[in-house]
């Protein structure tokens, strides 16, 4: 195939759910708030890097054919990832259709937390894409980390039984 006939594959986010959170709480603590309230199991991660600054990341994976979940700060000390109006300090995304249900029951729960301003669903735009392509990219990092840490973890466990076995040989 030619290279320049070959079409650049961009990321559908039509089944990605973005709510902008306006909140005063630190990223943990929301973090934590949300895991609670979604009994998930919100992780930090490396941090997102933009441009000089790094903005805090969280995930979490429910499974294959499950939601995939995402807290992002927008704002570290005076400098913004992304402005919105009105001014949102953190977007929660969740991948993977959600039904009319799951979703008033998410937006329910993340309102019900002490601390948080606003919790609102944002429609997709052009900017909004920019902002989903950014994060995508991050999670992309953390899952690549993971799978090595992984990968890692059972060479370290495999050596580790030859050695048992080895010595029970002697």
């Amino acid at each position: 195939m030619n290279p320049k006939n070959r079409k650049i594959q961009i990321a559908s986010f039509d089944d990605t759910t973005v709510v902008g959170i306006n909140s005063g709480l630190v990223d943990y603590k929301l973090a934590w708030n949300i895991n609670k309230k979604l009994s998930i199991d919100l992780v930090k991660y490396d941090d997102l890097e933009f441009e000089g600054a790094n903005y805090s990341f969280f995930y979490y994976s429910a499974g294959e054919n499950y939601n995939v979940y995402n807290l992002v700060s927008l704002v570290r000390q005076d400098r913004v990832l992304f402005p919105f109006t009105p001014r949102l300090d953190y977007l929660f995304l969740i991948q993977n259709t959600l039904s009319p249900e799951r979703q008033m029951h998410i937006m329910n729960s993340l309102r019900e937390i002490d601390g948080l301003g606003h919790a609102f669903l944002l429609e997709k735009d052009k900017n909004l894409r920019q902002v989903l392509e950014t994060i995508a990219d991050c999670e992309l990092k953390v899952i690549d980390k993971k799978k090595k840490q992984n990968n890692l973890k059972e060479v370290k466990l495999r050596m580790q039984e030859q050695e048992a076995l080895m010595k029970a040989a002697y």
